[in-house]
């Protein structure tokens, strides 16, 4: 009988475990594991629209079209433009800078830079509703270049001639088979520092600052993030979602902690092969003189 009882006992101990105990622990550990996901980040129902400039600045038109789809889309909340470049041509740069100034009225715009948006790559990014960077983004390099190949002493070396005929003394500028004349070099300093007083313009202006303080650095440096941050170069430290994130701020829609804006990039994969591809092109073009003009090879540029 004790025996029994005994057995009896262990049994009802075990249904106990099995009816009450398991189930409450299992509902306290799937309330815990619960409670940790709704403390980490969550995917989101807002749409973040991603247009990436990469590599040299040859060409604005493909990143300006995406600009104006993506504002005009009304499922997307805002767009960052992702900066990964060296610099380029003027034109181009500047007309990104424009875009993006016309329309962050309609949807902010806001800038994540990679590692290198320097140069023209600023210049894109100038007018943006806001920058971010990283520490170590090399930024800055604010100045024109033009850089000319000439080859007219081996052409005389080995009794070569060009015959140009043109309508004005400086239609041929950066003709790569003469010598280049005082004329031409006045010609051409004239028109980089036009282009650089352009560009200190819209630094000033896009970013809000005093002309003579910026020109104490436009002198061609690159400038840290970190430094970047301090001139007022860039706004804040932070990554690509900060970026997404400051986007619901400036719509005065800020997201819970918890919450991730979804990133929406481009469907063309192959685009940035493309665009790099398609820049060492027109860059060989340029050095063998394949254009229709010489004056077209002395192109000024945002490096």
């Amino acid at each position: 009988m004790k025996s029994y009882l005994l057995w009896l006992a262990k049994f009802i101990t075990v249904i106990f475990i099995f009816i009450f105990l398991i189930p409450v622990l299992l509902a306290t550990t799937i309330s815990k594991i619960s409670n940790k996901s709704s403390s980490s980040l969550l995917p989101s129902k807002h749409n973040v629209a991603v247009v990436e400039l990469l590599g040299p600045i040859m060409d604005s038109k493909s990143i300006v079209q995406d600009l104006y789809t993506q504002v005009n889309d009304e499922s997307v909340d805002g767009v960052i433009l992702r900066i990964d470049s060296p610099g380029g041509a003027v034109a181009p740069s500047q007309e990104i800078y424009n875009a993006v100034k016309t329309l962050k009225s309609i949807k902010p715009i806001v800038v994540s830079m990679g590692s290198v948006a320097a140069s023209g790559g600023l210049y894109s990014a100038l007018a943006a509703s806001k920058i971010f960077l990283q520490p170590g983004t090399q930024t800055g390099s604010i100045g024109v270049i033009v850089q000319i190949p000439n080859f007219h002493k081996l052409t005389e070396k080995y009794g070569v001639d060009f015959l140009t005929i043109k309508s004005g003394q400086l239609k041929d500028v950066g003709n790569p088979t003469r010598a280049l004349t005082e004329q031409d070099r006045s010609f051409l300093q004239s028109t980089v520092d036009k282009i650089y007083q352009q560009f200190l313009h819209d630094v000033a202006e896009g970013r809000n600052l005093n002309i003579e303080e910026v020109k104490k650095y436009a002198d061609g440096r690159l400038i840290l993030g970190s430094e970047a941050v301090e001139l007022g170069l860039a706004d804040e430290i932070g990554d690509i979602y900060a970026a997404a994130r400051a986007i619901y701020q400036i719509k005065g829609q800020p997201l819970a902690a918890n919450e991730t804006p979804k990133l929406t990039y481009s469907e063309d994969k192959f685009a940035r092969f493309r665009k790099i591809f398609g820049t060492k092109l027109s860059l060989l073009n340029k050095v063998l003189g394949m254009e229709d003009t010489y004056q077209q090879q002395a192109e000024f540029f945002l490096y």
